[in-house]
């Protein structure tokens, strides 16, 4: 009963006591991430993502066992789940051409919200050149429950390459943080963002990778990731956050062994419209306190986004949750996105701007996971044509 209204008080952004801050930190220790027997606002806003995901994903929390987490179906896990859903029966691998397989990961806009049924045709219908990975096998890509950005980026594709077949491999969940997607998973660092329970989607993916060698012959072309809002809870985790993508990538390209393997990265803004979105909602006496650090610490091209990010990171939690709402470091995590594609060769971010939203204003309408599907198609294609001039010269 003390869960469920404390549930209901943050969900509803009600004023907690301070006898029931004490006992949310007895229940979720992890909650106090200071360790200062208190819990401030930023710290309540992360409990309160955790309760929201809790209620949104109750029909995909994983099945309660006694048996150990290696005897449990792997291929049931909440990581590939909804990819299940996307499958429309077993389908072989055409033997004409190549097998161009893209792995797809991140949180709830690449898990996708929108209704099947508002899908039109031909992304309703089976396509003899495109394959998800389901249940445990490749089947035809046919979603019947919500999809994402996947099936429209598919399907450009095997347009884009008429005479290759196209797989997805697909591995995500709604309301996760990045470290249950690294190599290296550990409950502990996992439940920074209340992901604990959800094992290693990592391993997830690497279950589905060598399933998949064994029965076809892919040729890993790419890895989409769309994923930050998690991680924009808590500065820790956004200050954190490029050097754990980083890694991130480097492990998925030593594991499909691909060195090279492009990497594309739908952002919510480039630094321009970071540092602008930000300082727009700023009074003049922090726009000005900004304006002086940028003239003290002025290093490097990019050094007025570093100066908003010290900016933010000092500031209390009450003025980045105006500045901010729930996700009060967001701002480090999409700078870290778009540093990835400045640092970090063969990746590529994009910025899709705004697309049409559901009334959430979080995740995007049907329309919306279309548009993005494309954009991330046509990012794909660029990267390959610009391939195959640079080897003809």
């Amino acid at each position: 009963m003390f869960i469920a209204g404390i549930s209901t008080a943050l969900a509803q952004e009600s004023r907690l006591t301070e006898k029931q801050k004490s006992q949310l930190i007895i229940r979720f220790p992890k909650s106090d991430v200071n360790k200062d027997g208190k819990l401030d606002e930023a710290e309540l806003l992360a409990l309160r993502e955790f309760f929201q995901y809790r209620r949104r994903n109750a029909d995909s929390a994983p099945v309660t066992t006694d048996k150990p987490q290696e005897d449990v179906d792997r291929w049931k896990t909440v990581g590939l789940r909804q990819a299940n859903t996307m499958g429309g029966g077993e389908a072989a691998i055409p033997e004409k051409g190549k097998f161009r397989v893209f792995v797809l990961m991140g949180q709830s806009n690449m898990h996708g919200t929108a209704r099947a049924n508002e899908l039109k045709p031909l992304y309703t219908e089976r396509h003899e050149r495109i394959r998800i990975w389901a249940n445990g096998r490749w089947e035809y890509y046919v979603p019947t429950q919500r999809f994402g950005p996947g099936v429209s980026f598919a399907h450009q594709l095997a347009e884009f390459w008429p005479e290759d077949t196209i797989g997805i491999i697909k591995v995500s969940i709604g309301g996760t943080g990045i470290r249950s997607f690294e190599k290296d998973w550990s409950r502990e660092r996992a439940s920074l963002t209340f992901d604990g329970e959800k094992g290693s989607l990592y391993k997830d993916l690497m279950n589905a990778v060598s399933e998949a060698k064994r029965i076809s012959k892919p040729e890993f072309c790419g890895f989409v990731w769309k994923q930050g809002g998690a991680d924009g809870t808590k500065k820790v985790l956004a200050n954190e956050y490029y050097e754990t993508f980083k890694q991130l990538i480097s492990d998925l390209r030593s594991d499909l062994g691909v060195p090279d393997l492009p990497v594309f990265v739908p952002s919510y803004a480039d630094d321009d419209g970071l540092i602008k979105a930000f300082t727009a909602k700023m009074s003049d006496q922090d726009r000005a306190k900004i304006k002086e650090l940028q003239v003290k610490d002025a290093v490097g091209e990019n050094q007025r986004v570093e100066v908003l990010l010290k900016f933010l990171n000092d500031a209390r939690p009450a003025k980045l949750r105006q500045l901010a709402g729930k996700r009060p470091y967001i701002a480090g995590v999409i700078a870290a996105q778009n540093r990835a594609g400045r640092d970090i060769s063969e990746v590529t971010t994009l910025f899709p701007g705004q697309l049409p939203k559901a009334a959430d204003g979080t995740h995007y309408t049907a329309e919306g996971y279309i548009t993005l599907g494309k954009i991330i198609a046509t990012a794909v294609q660029n990267h390959f044509l610009a391939k195959k001039q640079d080897a003809d010269l």
